[in-house]
């Protein structure tokens, strides 16, 4: 509740308190998020400036909003404020009244304070939220009630932390008000109270951005000259006016002036005139300027002082009048502050805000996504393909990047943007890319405001004009993308693992597909198509495959592809980001489900496994030198110490304990390994 005080003396400024250094203002705010730039506040980069009101329904004023809960009245209500061109509302959120249970907000208050913010958004209307309103206890830092405030804050804050209809917090309504400092006009007055309150003020702020960084944070201040004491954590600073003598000349310079070079964004959050009753007993002093036509008065030079001043915006107090105008002097000018008369007619200061003080409104719901979004393969180029959505589309915007998805309008390369009609499709051609190479295409569709929808995703891989994936392709791919692998040439086939490993012709990339097929041999050509997955052992990336595979055999004569010849350091390679762990220490290209070729003496024989090293300084966890290599069987026709060629496949192998993969190659058969001295 507002307990204005008509007549103020002008006061010198008390010096600045516990004075700390400034707030650096929210930092990226997702976009579509009202952003702060220096003394303004903008959004897609734009500025845009406030104008709006501290809203409550007529009939459902203070707690009464949440208790007498009536949807029908908030949706005409929006009307009625998008009639006057307001962009903004203030809603006071209390900390225990009406419902609101103090550190443990019910699901049913969450629910309606979200609800409101969403509607309200949708029609270009963003709401400043402010909180523990009526709540004076400003407990101690580590007190039990220090704990339920920030449960309070946890529960309203964290629930639309992630909501651009939000605008701005606001910690406290008038912290600096006679209810909060035993009965004071001013906080300096009651230097004890006010520094208790300013380092609760600061220590909820903080909160506050812990839960949320991206939107302002700012204090509803009820003296403009007591902003000294919060500026150094406030990204807004507010004030409120009711004193027409003092609005030109004293508010907003002296504000400017205590932030020096650092200008913050300024916001007349609160200020208004009553219009009834006429006259008013008030403390026993009857006044008669509480008139439509002094209210009038007053717009006029309130709204000039804040375009003389260039301020960031204004939220009047307050909608409307809660009730019906009356002769009794005793009734309380509180009631009377409202644009709209109790009945909803317009008064004259409702029309010259309307006329006055012009904006914009905020983009509203966004546009729908773009549908049936589609990538098709070409020689060095891809084909995008999408159908506009119906509604308020104006145009289609695609990014690109080849690490993973954009993730707004403005991340990767722009590769179109492109205006087009509702409902319609559109297409592109993406050219100038590298065949085999991964491409990660995000599109938005954007209304006339440049509002983005949500994100639409799918993945480009050009294609040589025979068609097909590379088999190294596939280490680079998302899981269970599809993957089609046209003629290559079958290195190994391990029936009891139901695994065929397949490489290209030039021996550039090999890998691993899970499945065998009947008269499929080493040597055959293939076609294979399945699903892009990761062999996980021991908890480790270690090996990419071709999943849920279909093999066929292309009739062409065998190629017997000789073991790409390597170093023993070389065997597994580095890792692949972000599928692949590589070899401890991995040297190289990865080149696991490659068929290989490596020269070394025997250093170890431990049943049906053997260690080949070459002397490039290959040791495992328990000290054995070599690259580890896995025989068909124990039947050796090497012994310790002996020269030989090794040939097979590098495959996956992780021990337990390790967080890499070990080097390991795995002959096929016993033709796979010759003894050279």
């Amino acid at each position: 509740m507002k307990l204005v005080a008509i007549i103020l003396a002008g006061a010198l400024l008390a010096p600045v308190i516990g004075w700390v250094p400034a707030a650096a203002s929210p930092q990226n705010p997702p976009y579509g998020f009202v952003a702060v730039q220096g003394s303004k506040l903008a959004i897609y980069g734009q500025p845009i400036r406030i104008k709006g009101t501290n809203y409550y329904p007529r009939d459902g004023m203070w707690a009464a909003m949440w208790t007498n809960w009536n949807w029908n009245a908030i949706v005409a209500d929006t009307s009625r404020m998008r009639s006057l061109g307001m962009n903004a509302v203030r809603i006071l959120v209390p900390y225990a009244h009406g419902g609101w249970n103090g550190p443990n907000p019910p699901e049913t208050r969450l629910q309606q304070l979200e609800s409101l913010v969403n509607h309200l958004g949708a029609n270009g209307i963003r709401s400043c939220v402010t909180l523990f309103d009526w709540e004076t206890s400003y407990p101690l830092a580590g007190t039990q009630r220090e704990i339920e405030h920030k449960s309070y804050l946890n529960a309203i804050v964290g629930r639309l932390k992630n909501n651009p209809y939000v605008f701005m917090w606001d910690v406290k309504n008038e912290p600096d008000h006679p209810s909060s400092i035993g009965g004071f006009d001013d906080w300096d007055q009651a230097p004890v109270q006010r520094d208790r309150i300013v380092n609760w003020l600061s220590r909820m702020a903080a909160h506050i951005r812990t839960i949320d960084p991206h939107h302002p944070v700012s204090v509803g201040m009820r003296w403009y000259r007591n902003n000294k004491d919060v500026l150094g954590f406030v990204d807004i600073v507010c004030f409120h006016s009711y004193w027409s003598h003092i609005t030109n000349n004293t508010e907003i310079p002296v504000i400017k002036s205590l932030m020096g070079a650092n200008q913050k964004p300024i916001l007349a959050q609160e200020f208004g005139w009553p219009t009834n009753p006429t006259p008013c007993n008030r403390d026993g002093v009857l006044i008669w300027d509480y008139t439509e036509t002094q209210q009038l008065t007053m717009y006029q030079q309130w709204l000039q002082a804040f375009e003389n001043h260039d301020i960031a915006g204004c939220l009047q107090w307050m909608t409307y009048d809660a009730k019906n105008y009356t002769t009794n002097p005793n009734e309380s000018f509180e009631n009377y502050f409202g644009l709209w008369r109790y009945d909803y007619s317009l008064k004259p200061a409702g029309a010259h805000y309307r006329d006055n003080f012009q904006t914009r409104f905020f983009p509203g719901a966004p546009p729908p996504p773009l549908q049936n979004f589609s990538v098709q393969s070409l020689d060095t180029a891809v084909r995008l393909t999408w159908q506009n959505p119906t509604g308020t589309f104006a145009r289609a915007v695609v990014r690109v990047r080849t690490d993973g998805y954009p993730q707004s309008p403005f991340d990767g390369e722009l590769v179109c943007d492109r205006p087009g009609s509702p409902g319609a499709w559109d297409s592109f051609v993406h050219s100038g890319l590298m065949n085999g190479a991964v491409y990660y295409y995000t599109a938005f569709a954007l209304d006339s405001s440049d509002q983005p929808s949500a994100p639409v995703q799918a993945l480009g891989r050009p294609t040589q004009p025979q068609g097909g994936d590379r088999c190294g392709t596939v280490k680079l791919l998302p899981e269970n993308a599809q993957v089609t692998l046209l003629r290559k040439v079958v290195t190994a086939v391990f029936p009891a693992d139901g695994a065929t490993y397949v490489a290209e012709p030039d021996r550039s990339a090999g890998v691993r597909v899970e499945g065998v097929a009947s008269g499929v041999s080493v040597g055959d050509t293939v076609n294979v198509s399945g699903k892009a997955r990761t062999r996980v052992l021991s908890g480790v990336n270690a090996e990419r495959t071709v999943a849920e595979a279909s093999i066929t055999r292309v009739d062409v004569a065998p190629v017997m592809l000789p073991g790409l010849r390597m170093r023993g350091i070389q065997v597994g390679g580095g890792p692949v980001a972000p599928y692949l762990a590589g070899a401890r220490d991995g040297f190289g290209v990865n080149n696991v489900g490659q068929l290989v070729t490596i020269v070394g003496r025997v250093t170890a024989v431990l049943g049906t496994v053997i260690f080949v090293d070459d002397g490039s300084g290959v040791v495992d966890l328990a000290g054995r030198r070599g690259v580890m290599v896995r025989c068909p069987g124990s039947s050796l026709p090497v012994a310790l110490g002996d020269l030989c060629a090794v040939t097979g496949i590098v495959e996956g192998s992780v021990p337990t304990g390790w967080t890499d993969t070990r080097r390991l190659v795995r002959m096929r058969d016993w033709g796979d390994i010759l003894r050279l001295d």
